[in-house]
């Protein structure tokens, strides 16, 4: 029965493992052809096969089973680029050169969509700011509603980019009359994500000299998406620091840095279980230590399923919360006395 568990588990993955694998060895298969050179669609082909199609195989497959962030597709995009310069031949390379242009394409549509939708947003932010007089938690409110999928891309990536630049003089985030909890002085989250932050330079330096000896271009987009990693990491470093657990008479505010966010009103916590150990999965059961490199040391039990937001948009469900706290017991008296 676990045997059966496991493989069902698995099962998706392995699905796209298979059909990757597949797809390589069509485009590679077409690439050496000599009818290849002969039309000029078919580098076109390959290009979006090897672009489009696999990132969607991976969504589909891996990123909505396993509920991974969307932000997992920009390493799968990378590997799928550095896929098509070693597949293309040098002279068939023309579709990858249009890829220059992309991130001004997205900035122009970002920005004629906030234009076109001027008034809408306006309005929305006005709504916003009635019941929350507060301009930033409003502004993200607004860009949401207003720009759908794009706003909730554009606002998570101002937020990282808020927290990693400007982070470090910023103070917690705190709520009036709350106890305030912290999640990373007592686990060596600091001392672990420093390590992470300092391996990943100097892995970035090495695989971009290496890289470039064999392709300028792949060489100049895996330094992006190097940079990118880097900065994100940075950036829930930061907001480790600065998104404490907060509890407030009526409100449980857990946060797990930049990954994770739950509001709550503390009655919906039923129980409160101390945990030696990583719990045992379970279909209901959220393990939200997992960013903070730690093992869990409380399971919040709810008296209904709840939905914790994650970056880019990304939710995940469940009744029972394995989280980390630095001042456990603290905590469960707290609550006790709410």
């Amino acid at each position: 029965m676990t045997t059966s568990y496991s493989l069902g588990r698995f099962r998706p993955a392995l699905w796209f493992g298979i059909l990757l694998l597949l797809v390589i060895s069509v485009e590679r298969t077409i690439t050496t052809t000599t009818l290849f050179s002969q039309r000029p669609v078919l580098p076109y082909a390959v290009t979006f096969d090897l672009l489009v199609g696999i990132p969607a195989l991976f969504y589909w497959l891996v990123v909505r089973h396993y509920r991974l962030p969307i932000s997992s597709l920009a390493g799968v995009v990378g590997a799928c680029l550095a896929l098509a310069y070693w597949l293309l031949p040098v002279a068939q390379q023309a579709p990858l050169q249009t890829l220059y242009f992309l991130p001004a394409l997205l900035e122009g549509i970002t920005l004629f969509l906030l234009v076109a939708k001027a008034q809408r947003l306006v309005r929305s932010y006005r709504l916003a700011y009635r019941q929350q007089p507060h301009f930033w938690p409003c502004a993200q409110v607004a860009v949401q509603q207003t720009l759908g999928p794009v706003g909730v891309l554009l606002i998570a990536e101002v937020e990282m980019l808020r927290y990693a630049l400007l982070g470090w003089w910023a103070k917690p985030e705190t709520v009036p009359q709350a106890t305030v909890f912290s999640t990373y002085r007592n686990s060596g989250f600091t001392a672990f994500a420093s390590m992470l932050g300092v391996a990943l330079a100097v892995e970035t330096a090495i695989v971009h000299l290496l890289v470039s000896l064999w392709s300028t271009h792949v060489a100049g987009w895996l330094l992006f998406f190097e940079c990118y990693t880097f900065i994100m990491l940075l950036a829930h470093g930061q907001a480790v620091r600065l998104r404490p657990v907060l509890l407030t008479a009526n409100t449980l505010h857990l946060n797990v840095g930049f990954a994770w966010q739950l509001t709550v009103p503390v009655g919906d916590l039923v129980a409160i279980v101390p945990l030696r150990d990583t719990p045992t999965p379970a279909p209901d059961l959220l393990n939200l230590t997992k960013l903070l490199f730690t093992s869990p040391n409380l399971l919040l039990v709810f008296n209904q399923p709840v939905t914790v937001k994650g970056p880019y948009g990304s939710q995940r469900t469940g009744r029972q919360l394995a989280v980390y706290l630095d001042q456990p017991q603290q905590f469960i008296e707290a609550v006790k006395l709410q």
